[in-house]
């Protein structure tokens, strides 16, 4: 009984030792990421036409009414890339 006691505490006391510093897991960094990866999956929507300057959280938004060309669906993340804004109708 003892040695399993024994065996028991160093196992535990090792395990916590044995953890590379920086190696426990920030709760907020973790679900801040993974905010940020569904943030960039997010779909929008584009005007391709030669003025238009800002992306829409739906392809019916007023903003889009003037488009002239196509509208497209793409990702918030790409949107950013091509330097698009948020609209401030539907954002």
């Amino acid at each position: 009984m003892k040695t399993i006691l024994f065996t028991s505490i160093c196992l535990i006391l090792f395990s916590f030792t044995s953890m590379p510093r920086g190696a426990e897991i920030n709760k907020e960094s973790t679900s801040h990421s993974h905010y940020n990866e569904a943030r960039k999956q997010t779909i929008v929507y584009i005007c391709t036409g030669p003025g238009s300057y800002a992306y829409h959280s739906h392809a019916r938004c007023s903003g889009l009414n003037n488009c002239s060309t196509q509208i497209y669906s793409i990702y918030l993340s790409d949107a950013i890339n091509r330097r698009r804004s948020a609209c401030q109708r539907c954002y």
